[in-house]
């Protein structure tokens, strides 16, 4: 199953983590933690921790879109899974992005507490 690619420890050089497990057939638990191991606390969301927040393969099943706000409002981060040939490594990655929904201005004061989108490489 596509999901199954996902689950495990991933970590970017910066120290940023991500646990992503299981939740059903359908959908995965993120947590995501800043380079000092702690989840970062979402101020837009009533401070809500980073912490087993949902995903969801994307339409065309090439990403995982995990939730950082209520579905369909604010933005999100997007996960692709692929073969990256790096200078000092090779492997599979997750290579992260932030995209946000058309109606939300949101993103730009926020964006940071989620940088660098270095990829993540599987430590577990």
């Amino acid at each position: 199953m596509e999901l199954e690619k996902y689950i495990g420890t991933w970590e970017n050089k910066s120290g940023n983590r991500l646990e992503i497990k299981r939740k059903n057939n359908k959908s995965l638990s993120v947590s995501f933690f800043d380079s000092k191991k702690q989840p970062v606390v979402r101020e837009y969301f009533n401070n809500l921790k980073t912490i087993d927040m949902h995903a969801e393969l994307d339409y065309y099943g090439s990403s995982i879109e995990v939730e950082l706000w209520d579905k369909g409002k604010g933005f999100y981060l997007v996960l692709l899974h692929e073969y990256m040939e790096l200078k000092d490594d090779h492997g599979y990655y997750l290579a992260p992005g932030l995209a946000r929904n058309i109606d939300d201005e949101f993103l730009g004061k926020y964006f940071s507490l989620f940088e660098p989108l270095d990829q993540y490489k599987k430590v577990e």
